[in-house]
């Protein structure tokens, strides 16, 4: 989606069109992440690796949603670089808002080993037919 300087000038109605086509951007999401890596900004490509596109607007108003909170605050520190980088990489003048899912985040955070072998434990039939036959319990 690199387009020439020229067509940049020239967005009109087509290229609020490609804006709001989310399904389009996020064709493109990792080859974007690849390009910031090479860009030398590894640091938010990294943040942005636990994040993901939700939605963009009809007024080019791109929805990012990070799943983990350091994640969440550090690009938000950047946004504005950030904003660039994307718009220049689409070639659309697009607003970048970003968001943080405490949902997702309860859900990716790290297991302890002791709550690793609790599951285990608990969900499988071959760990569980040992404990309950030769009456031990895990050892970590």
């Amino acid at each position: 989606m690199h387009a020439a300087p020229e067509t940049l000038l020239d967005l009109g109605a087509a290229g609020i069109e490609k804006v709001a086509n989310l399904a389009s951007l996020k064709v493109e999401w990792h080859q974007f992440l690849d390009h910031l890596a090479r860009k030398t900004r590894n640091f938010m490509a990294t943040h942005l690796q636990s994040c993901e596109l939700v939605s963009c607007s009809p007024a080019g108003v791109l929805e990012i949603a990070c799943c983990r909170k350091f994640s969440y605050e550090e690009l938000l520190q950047d946004r504005a670089t950030l904003q660039q980088e994307i718009s220049e990489f689409y070639a659309l003048p697009l607003q970048l808002r970003i968001l943080y899912d405490a949902e997702k985040d309860a859900c990716t955070k790290e297991k302890t080993v002791f709550t690793l072998f609790q599951e285990l434990s608990q969900n499988n039939e071959v760990v569980r037919f040992l404990i309950t036959e030769f009456g031990g319990e895990l050892v970590y």
